[in-house]
């Protein structure tokens, strides 16, 4: 049975609402583009240096800003329509990434300007990550929102499913740059669909309730802290990307050397890890019905590190694919699932500051892990650090359950809606000029 039949069977289909599938499709071909970029540019990098650490450069350029921006957005996206603030990320990042061809034909492009233009982006990135975590909850009905995180996971693995074979396939057509361009234009695709949404009506009587922290330090840091299960799912996410990121920089070189493939070679395995994540969102609907979610966390972490391992000694590429795949299925439920917690644990008016708190945290781990990566490439083969990537993820994982504090998180309950109608009347404002 596929993800989206499952989905259809549910009381209140998200895609049932144009506001929704506006959002959805927005992100299909912006994460699309992404991917066209993730495979395209590092494979120009890796071109034009043959090296791993420039490769762990732009990388550490593309995630170190979020660092430090996550936090000013996320309050951006309390204080102003979450939609205005991702339409204007949207737009600047169609005006950065499109900017590497068109200096690439004027003979401009160096490794500096690339890294420059990957640091401009990475300051902007946490306005849509953190904006649809922010939107999504006043979109659809609380009893929904596994299903609408799950079918925004959808365009996410749909995403790594063609993307990188497509990009692969056209690199070796037209090269690097020039692919670069339909992220530019699914940027602009996905900003003219974010200001076509209605505004928002936020619920002021989540500033009353009495769990709701009240003091708002640190742009969202008090209030993260104060959250004790937010915290520690939080924490628990940081350890988990840390210990994933080294296989970035290192999955191209191992492509290259010990698979001795090319740039569609590649693609290929990054779309067997989506087709793997496509099948792993079937279990979604299962998983999400455990009541300890931490442990849940922690057996994802440790069956991901599991399927990983064996790529240190594989030298086939269609046997690589199968072992990715797999890895992609047991990976794929868990930013579903802790997606949609935290937005029910997180009270609606601190939502954007404590998810771009969060994004600091998590982000800090995409660079130090990248860094880690290539340091680890200056002295091992690729397969050794995708190793090292793969034990450090089953570490996790077991000190995850070995953990009380977070073996005891309780998902809550979900408090239903009496109907789609209602929610929709409550929390969003209709525009009568938008169809």
């Amino acid at each position: 049975m596929s993800i989206a039949l499952r989905l259809r069977r549910l009381k209140n289909n998200p895609l049932r609402d144009y506001r929704f599938r506006r959002l959805w499709l927005g992100l299909v071909v912006s994460r699309l583009g992404d991917m066209f970029t993730a495979i395209a540019l590092l494979w120009f990098v890796l071109d034009l240096t043959g090296s791993g650490a420039a490769l762990g450069g732009v990388l550490f350029c593309f995630s170190v800003p979020a660092i430090v921006t996550s936090p000013f957005i996320g309050k951006l996206l309390d204080i102003f329509q979450p939609r205005l603030v991702m339409g204007v990320d949207n737009f600047l990042r169609a005006c950065i990434i499109g900017a590497i061809p068109v200096l690439y034909w004027l003979g401009f492009l160096q490794l500096w300007v690339i890294y420059l233009l990957a640091l401009l982006a990475g300051v902007l990135t946490p306005a849509s990550n953190v904006g649809v975590r922010v939107l999504l909850p006043e979109m659809v009905p609380n009893e929904d929102l596994e299903a609408a995180n799950g079918w925004l996971s959808a365009s996410e693995q749909f995403a790594v499913l063609i993307g990188p074979a497509l990009a692969g396939f056209l690199i070796t057509l037209v090269g690097g740059p020039p692919v670069l361009l339909f992220d530019a234009f699914s940027f602009l695709f996905m900003g003219f669909l974010l200001f076509s949404l209605p505004d928002i009506v936020r619920n002021s009587s989540v500033e009353s309730a009495p769990d709701a922290p009240k003091k708002r330090a640190w742009s969202g840091f008090g209030a993260l802290f104060r959250l004790k299960e937010v915290r520690l799912i939080s924490t628990i996410s940081f350890v988990f990307f840390l210990a994933y990121m080294p296989l970035e920089p290192a999955l191209p070189l191992y492509s290259r050397d010990q698979l001795a493939t090319d740039a569609s070679g590649y693609g290929l395995l990054w779309s067997a890890f989506g087709v793997g994540a496509v099948l792993g969102l079937l279990l979604i609907p299962l998983i999400s019905r455990y009541s300890h979610p931490g442990i849940v966390f922690s057996v994802i972490a440790i069956g991901w590190g599991a399927l990983l391992l064996p790529l240190v000694w594989l030298t086939s590429l269609p046997v690589a694919m199968l072992f990715f795949a797999l890895a992609g299925c047991a990976w794929a439920p868990y930013t579903t699932i802790e997606t949609t917690l935290l937005q029910r644990l997180i009270p609606a008016n601190l939502r954007g500051q404590v998810f771009g708190a969060r994004s600091t945290l998590i982000s800090a781990s995409g660079p130090l892990g990248v860094f880690i990566g290539s340091v680890l490439l200056q002295l091992l083969a690729a397969n050794f650090v995708i190793g090292i990537s793969a034990l450090a993820c089953i570490v996790a994982g077991l000190g995850g359950l070995l953990s009380p504090r977070l073996r005891q998180i309780v998902r809550p309950a979900v408090v239903k809606e009496s109907s789609s109608e209602e929610n929709t009347s409550t929390s969003i404002t209709e525009k009568s000029n938008v169809a």
